[in-house]
């Protein structure tokens, strides 16, 4: 016995606080579950439905619902009925509220005791609520109430549409039926029920001898969250019913509708038209007059970039690009290729004083050095784009001095941006919130997409809309022609005889997009001189030489690749040494002008990564939906 109790205790030890645990989990666990096991338990369903529609000589209606409930699983307390008003339900409003189970009359009251009801006008909705002894298995109860101009006045007949069993109900309905009846002396004329918006198979429909009351009845049960609604059309004028309120509101929306969806449709239209008509006064350029097909020379001294956006009234990269080259060229700065790598390019700038220069120019050579001798290519980068909108600009005013558009053609794009963006705002706030404001007329949306859409037009033609002077046009075409004849220039010249004008017009080539081309042209003319700006890798084709300016060099000394006369070293000479030949140097050219444009304009990378009243027996049709339906249900 000594030798088993010190080894029980231990066990029992860790044995208490694992059932406390346990036994606190389950019931937490009862605790959390119980509310939803009560709710899953609660269950209802209706043994019988029947509804009883009485049609008053003023067109108003008494409707009486004789629901009988099966309550299972936890007592039921209260149950409630919401019915649409106004334009929601088809009628000008629900009063007379009663409800009775049994013998006994329910009071009207917020007490929430048994025996009694409230009623709430949600707007647009009246909600029914009413409250009784905790209740399971089988009770009825019978709502009745008055609705207010339910009938609906149409010059093919009168019409009374109800739905008398909502899907909003919620549970299924076993049996029921639905009676309607007519004032004395009026037969009814058709008839139609729908289950679910459909024509249903099981659905009888009597009518009376008299031809006043029509009976729809179940064959089958109506299933959860289907509507079952029962219509009848009778001659008009028979009662002495005026048009409803709500019908009349309806009317007037049908009008308004008619109205705005005309109204879109001028604007879908007529709005692109005048946005293009706008473009046609505005925005087109003047009539050059006639301009020869080519020209073998630049037709004036404007700078390569100002001519680039001048054609296309847009300053591009490669208009930038191409004052770069012809900066180069002019002797203000040289470009030195220091390795073998995509970025290994260092510039240096000459002692060539730049107070002749245009503003853009200065803007640029002071951007690409910031007061420094020489500045590599990989030290540029994420820093110089800073400065691009700047020269865009001073490239857009240069256009302007030179008298070639009256105004500046990113200020006339932004100008008809703005203005579409406007337009845009208000065609949305009137698509959402226009119909809204207007009670729900969905066809006050279209002005707001006719509008969308001229914005949209305006949107595109602002692109288009900057135009030219006269001057500018004359000036664009003949620009145009020199660079059909830069483009095909092997069409309209010896290119072995035309060689020495290679380095002459490259910014004009690089400023139309012409670069690759040009430079893969003159590479297979020997003898081409290599641009004097532009000093390779040491070694790379066997070339040391520095440039030359107003007969000095900077660079490099040596003289490999050099002619011997001292002259330009020429594409075919700095081939001598290169593994791939001409190809190869236009190749490492052609990567300068690339690497340097892109990492000009190279950013820091982000920080972020109603169912209707047709067909059945109603040989006229039916405007509208439907009267009553809402929800109910019981809790």
């Amino acid at each position: 016995m000594n030798n088993v109790e010190p080894q029980a205790r231990p066990l029992m030890k860790h044995q208490k606080p694992l059932f406390l645990t346990i036994l606190a989990l389950f019931l937490l666990t009862a605790l959390l579950l119980a509310p939803a096991a009560e709710a899953q338990s609660k269950q209802f369903y209706w043994e019988r439905f029947d509804v009883d529609v009485e049609v008053l000589e003023n067109g108003d209606l008494i409707v009486t619902e004789n629901q009988t409930l099966s309550f299972s699983g936890a007592p039921f307390t209260a149950g409630f009925r919401s019915i649409p008003v106004d334009r929601n339900g088809n009628n000008d409003g629900i009063d007379g509220v009663e409800v009775i189970e049994g013998d006994r009359i329910y009071e009207q009251n917020s007490s929430e005791r048994p025996g009694t009801f409230t009623v709430v006008d949600r707007g647009g909705e009246v909600e029914i609520t009413w409250f009784f002894e905790p209740a399971l298995g089988s009770h009825r109860y019978t709502l009745r109430y008055h609705v207010r101009g339910a009938v609906r006045t149409e010059p093919s007949g009168d019409q009374v549409f109800w739905n008398a069993m909502p899907a909003g109900l919620g549970a299924s309905v076993a049996a029921g039926r639905v009676n309607i009846t007519l004032p004395e002396g009026i037969r009814a004329e058709s008839t139609t029920a729908l289950l679910g918006g459909q024509q249903p198979q099981f659905v009888t429909t009597s009518t009376s001898e008299d031809g006043r009351r029509v009976t729809f009845e179940l064959l089958q049960g109506r299933p959860a969250g289907q509507d079952f609604e029962v219509g009848v059309r009778f001659p008009t004028g028979q009662i002495a019913v005026e048009t409803p309120s709500w019908q009349r509101a309806e009317q007037i929306a049908d009008v308004v509708g008619l109205i705005a969806l005309i109204a879109g449709l001028i604007l879908a239209i007529g709005g692109p038209l005048l946005v293009l008509l706008i473009w046609y006064l505005r925005g087109r350029d003047p009539d050059p007059g006639v301009v020869p097909e080519y020209l073998a020379e630049p037709p004036a001294d404007t700078p390569p970039a100002v001519v680039g956006t001048l054609i296309d009234e847009t300053a591009h990269i490669h208009d930038i690009m191409s004052t770069l080259i012809d900066l180069a060229r002019r002797g203000y700065l040289i470009m030195e290729q220091t390795g073998m790598g995509g970025d290994d390019y260092t510039f240096r700038r000459t002692d060539k004083e730049a107070s002749d220069l245009r503003q853009y120019e200065r803007t640029l050579l002071n951007a690409l050095f910031k007061g420094k001798q020489e500045r590599s290519l990989d030290n540029l980068r994420y820093k110089f784009a800073q400065n691009l909108p700047k020269i865009r600009q001073q490239l857009y005013d240069e256009v302007v001095r030179e008298g070639y558009t009256r105004t500046s053609p990113e200020a006339v794009r932004q100008s008809y941006g703005c203005m579409a963006a406007v337009v845009g705002v208000v065609a949305v706030a009137g698509i959402f919130f226009l119909p809204g404001l207007a009670g729900g007329i969905g066809m006050l949306a279209c002005p707001g997409i006719g509008l969308l859409l001229t914005a949209a037009a305006l949107l595109v033609v602002s692109r288009y809309m900057p135009a030219k002077s006269e001057k500018g046009s004359v000036a664009a075409a003949q620009w145009l022609a020199f660079k059909r004849y830069l483009q095909d220039i092997e069409k309209y010249t010896d290119l072995e005889a035309a060689k020495e004008i290679f380095e002459r017009y490259l910014p004009y080539a690089v400023a139309f997009g012409l670069e690759r081309s040009w430079i893969r042209k003159f590479s297979a003319v020997p003898g081409t001189p290599i641009p004097p700006w532009y000093i390779p890798f040491p070694g790379y084709g066997g070339y040391y030489g520095g440039p030359v300016f107003g007969g000095g060099t900077v660079g490099r000394g040596g003289s490999g690749g050099r002619s011997s006369g001292g002259g330009l070293p020429s594409l075919e000479g700095m081939s001598g040494g290169l593994t791939g030949g001409l190809e190869a140097m236009s190749g490492g050219l052609t990567r300068m002008l690339n690497s340097t444009q892109a990492v000009l304009q190279s950013t820091p990378p982000s920080s972020s990564s109603g169912s209707s009243f047709g067909g059945g027996g109603f040989s006229g049709g039916f405007s509208g939906g439907s009267s009553g339906g809402g929800g109910g249900g019981f809790r």
